[in-house]
């Protein structure tokens, strides 16, 4: 059986064996790449890609490379669940990433989607119900407000912190952290949002303790003291998108790095095709990562 040289290369290239082009001709760069690889799976270094070394493969694309391209992408997709159906967007996912959806948020307005490879992903705002539920919610004005301690893994509490926390994101996460769960083998291992997303995702970091990326960001804390764990969350904010300003008097909490396209553009730029597009034509000289990879 044939490997399919394109997927084989794409593999590769972002666990980092690989550096040439995605081509699918299987020429020495290629083989060095497989042999790499086959060191690291502890297989014999043949650089032939025959059935123990296509099951490798198989084995570690789940392990996550937590690019932030790969990441783009993702969130990008998960846009299109509701638009294309979910076989459509399974059929993409098995051919560039080999993973799947296989379960879905059932609460209504709140979209996030648990990848195979145990990858949380969480779109923005779908509809004008769901952003008028969450976005506008600052404060549960006449009602207690939602808290909950830092770093106490899979729980959210009533327990003061001494911090404020914008209610509509923070019910937003609440819905998804109450869907997946208490059992520690239904955390995710890396969150993946934008935008209503992005805010959910520094939030679950917090709570499951695990590495996120967000674009887009808003704002979700006026703090009184340090939110735990703030290493875990990176958000990605284009400087001449609106949203990540917002709301004013409130931060975000882990890293903040600041994406600015070399060339001007008008707009929001505000949807994922535009950091998508920054992404792949950033100023000089910014700091952004080309992999998260915070320690816990």
């Amino acid at each position: 059986m044939q490997p399919d040289w394109r997927q084989v290369q794409t593999q590769l290239k972002k666990m980092g064996h690989y550096l040439g082009a995605i081509d699918g001709i299987p020429g020495a760069v290629t083989k060095r790449a497989v042999k790499a690889f086959q060191k690291v799976a502890g297989l014999v270094e043949d650089g032939v890609v025959g059935r123990m070394t296509r099951s490798a493969l198989a084995q570690f694309e789940p392990l996550l490379d937590h690019s932030i391209t790969t990441a783009a992408e993702l969130a990008d997709l998960s846009y299109k669940v509701k638009k294309k159906g979910l076989s459509s967007v399974n059929k993409t996912l098995k051919e560039k990433f080999n993973i799947q959806i296989e379960s879905q948020c059932p609460v209504k307005g709140v979209e996030a989607y648990m990848l195979s490879n145990r990858c949380l992903l969480v779109p923005g705002s779908n509809s004008v119900w769901d952003y008028a539920k969450f976005n506008f919610r600052l404060l549960n004005i006449g009602v207690p407000r939602l808290r909950f301690k830092s770093g106490e893994k899979g729980k959210t509490t009533t327990d003061s912190d001494g911090n404020i926390w914008h209610q509509g994101f923070f019910a937003h996460a609440n819905h998804i952290g109450t869907w997946i769960g208490p059992n520690k083998a239904n955390w995710p291992k890396l969150i993946i949002g934008h935008s209503l997303g992005a805010a959910s995702a520094q939030f679950l970091s917090t709570i499951w303790l695990a590495p996120s990326i967000g674009f887009a960001a808003p704002r979700i804390l006026k703090s009184s003291q340090s939110a735990q764990f703030r290493n875990l969350s990176l958000s990605i904010c284009r400087k001449d998108d609106v949203v990540c300003r917002l709301p004013s008097g409130f931060d975000r909490i882990g890293s903040s790095r600041t994406l600015i396209h070399k060339s001007r553009k008008f707009g929001m730029n505000h949807k994922m095709s535009a950091y998508i597009d920054a992404l792949e034509n950033q100023a000089s000289g910014l700091d952004i990562p080309d992999v998260w990879r915070p320690q816990g």
